[in-house]
């Protein structure tokens, strides 16, 4: 069973703006405390290791739906 249009597209609006809101968490934080370039490694490390942890939890939101077993233990 696929994911609705509707239901993908909300799901794609989340994740974009949770990316938006995570890739400036360190310009919030630590502008002026260290240096732009240590900053700017700080948010794409950030941004990429959020981007992979909403793919995971996608990724594990289809499986659940075409009925294969979750991807954590409890699930």
């Amino acid at each position: 069973m696929a994911i609705p249009k509707r239901e993908a597209a909300v799901y794609l609006l989340i994740a974009f703006g949770s990316l938006l809101m995570i890739s400036y968490v360190p310009h919030m934080f630590l502008d002026g405390l260290i240096e732009d370039s240590l900053k700017k490694k700080i948010t794409i490390f950030l941004t990429i290791s959020w981007a992979i942890g909403l793919t995971i939890l996608g990724w594990d939101i289809v499986r659940k739906r075409s009925g294969k077993k979750g991807l954590f233990k409890n699930s």
